[in-house]
């Protein structure tokens, strides 16, 4: 475990504050041989106005070059898994990847073709965004950047899914696909949970411990 480093990639229209990384902080502080970050990135309301899977990648290369990380565990969480196996697919340097609620490929937010198209007529739609507690135009540059992966990538690490079967955001049948296509690769842990995996966090954070730093159970 020793000099392991963990980075959490939060999901869409949340933080690196969110419930999920307090509570990773936590209990990081109990392993103090690791190291634990949170990327944030969505710093400003208009890093989210523009944001998109390719610029999440972009920002989280620059942070592994900027802090001079050469070898990480990533735990990503929805579009942060997305971002995740991505990521590790084209700049490798990944030992591990425990994913949770992973999309594998991009969803369009569960819009149809209307709602679509009003979209990229209107250029920007508004949306909620939890931690600054407002709802931001987001650009329709995500949608048109998303289409760029709809193609789901090898996993370039060994990787843990944890999703919750009441998922009404991110089907799970998305995992069940590409964990039974890389099984040598992929475990899937299916839970009685919803998108958010509020109601797992023990288990998460077991799977961190026992998967990402290899302390015995």
């Amino acid at each position: 475990m020793k000099g392991k480093t963990v980075l959490l990639l939060h999901g869409f229209a949340s933080s690196a504050n969110s419930s999920k990384a307090q509570f990773l902080r936590d209990r990081f502080k109990a392993h103090p041989e690791a190291q634990f970050r949170a990327i944030d990135f969505n710093p400003t309301p208009q890093d989210f106005q523009y944001t998109t899977v390719t610029g999440w990648i972009n920002r989280l290369r620059q942070y592994l070059l900027e802090h001079d990380l050469a070898k990480v565990s990533l735990i990503g969480s929805s579009m942060g898994a997305l971002t995740a196996v991505n990521y590790a697919h084209r700049f490798g340097g990944v030992e591990k990847m425990l994913l949770l609620a992973p999309a594998f490929f991009w969803l369009s937010g569960g819009l149809g073709e209307l709602g679509l198209e009003e979209w990229r007529k209107a250029g920007a739609v508004p949306v909620l965004h939890y931690a600054f507690e407002r709802e931001i135009p987001v650009r329709y540059d995500l949608e048109a950047d998303g289409r760029l992966y709809q193609t789901p990538v090898a996993p370039a690490a060994p990787t843990t899914i944890v999703h919750g079967r009441r998922d009404d955001v991110v089907p799970i049948e998305g995992s069940r696909v590409y964990a039974a296509r890389f099984h040598d690769q992929v475990q899937l842990i299916e839970v009685d949970s919803d998108h958010r995996l509020s109601d797992q966090m023990e288990l998460i954070w077991q799977q961190v411990q026992t998967f990402l730093l290899g302390v015995p159970s």
